[in-house]
């Protein structure tokens, strides 16, 4: 194959489908004598016949019959490559692997995915859900294009681009909520059961500094592993937790309250993280540009 170029395999199937040289020569838009040419190197290089040609007609040999069966099934294989090769670089097709905060999972990045579906359905992609972490760890080890994530200190070796800040609100039952003014002092805290997500957890991080900045003293609350665990306490009338107010719109706030904590007021720099490394791939590019009109569309507090 190192031997023959492509412009010989061109001629060589013209001539087949003709079965003259002069028809192909002009579908070329060659002379006769520069087409036989390239078919004479080709028989050269291949040591083989693949022509049967008298002054009336040309017919392929038996090995020339071979070659165009097997040549013709390469040819298409190769178009069918370079048609994918221009597909995915338009973003239609493509795989593509999201690594998400579960508090943006349900919301912001399920409706990008929905976006993308809707304008490249050919797309495909898997989503991981993981404390943040967890995220970059994934990031960093390749098994996922990028996070959508919370900025952390442990990300000094990975891209991070900003979107949005991430408040966090405190969030408690209706009955517990009555008479608590529209923003929330932090001394409002003092001696209220908090309801906390894993240590891992970047609103974890967030919140518990925002209590030690204020010199809030809380008793014994509750450790939990998701928002949703979370809600069903604070629901119960079990204490106070903490939450993204951009996921509080995505879940069900049945019987339930939210304010705004007096500022400084918590929250997230949320953005997507990626290897410095690694060139984004189209759909990549596409998924982030979705997002960020979503970012841009869809206010908290609208």
């Amino acid at each position: 194959m190192r031997n023959v170029s492509l412009r010989q395999i061109e001629a060589f199937l013209v001539a087949a489908e003709k079965l003259s040289f002069s028809r192909a020569a002009e579908a070329m838009s060659v002379t006769q004598s520069a087409f036989s040419q390239l078919i004479r190197e080709l028989e050269s290089k291949l040591d083989v016949r693949l022509f049967d040609r008298t002054t009336r007609r040309v017919r392929l040999t038996e090995p020339g019959q071979v070659l165009l069966r097997k040549m013709k099934r390469g040819v298409a294989e190769i178009d069918d490559a370079c048609e994918e090769a221009r597909a995915i670089a338009r973003a239609e097709h493509g795989h593509l692997s999201v690594a998400a905060l579960p508090s943006l999972a349900i919301g912001i990045v399920m409706r990008t995915l929905q976006a993308l579906h809707r304008a490249h359905p050919q797309v495909t992609f898997d989503i991981r859900e993981d404390f943040n972490g967890a995220l970059l760890q994934r990031v960093t080890a390749g098994d996922a294009d990028f996070a959508v994530c919370a900025h952390s200190a442990m990300a000094a070796d990975l891209d991070f681009e900003w979107l949005f800040d991430d408040e966090l609100v405190a969030v408690m039952a209706k009955s517990q909520a009555r008479g608590l003014p529209g923003v929330l002092p932090w001394s409002a805290m003092h001696d209220r059961p908090l309801i906390m997500t894993l240590n891992t957890s970047s609103t974890r991080e967030q919140v518990s500094a925002a209590l030690a900045r204020n010199r809030v003293r809380t008793p014994h609350g509750y450790d939990v592993a998701n928002m949703f665990t979370a809600l069903s306490m604070a629901r119960a009338g079990f204490g106070v937790t903490f939450l993204p107010v951009r996921a509080l719109c995505e879940v069900d706030m049945k019987g339930l309250a939210w304010l705004p904590m007096a500022p400084p007021a918590p929250f997230r720099p949320i953005g997507i993280c990626r290897r410095r490394d690694r060139t984004p791939s189209p759909v990549t590019l596409k998924f982030e540009a979705l997002l960020r009109e979503q970012v841009a569309q869809h206010s908290p507090r609208n």
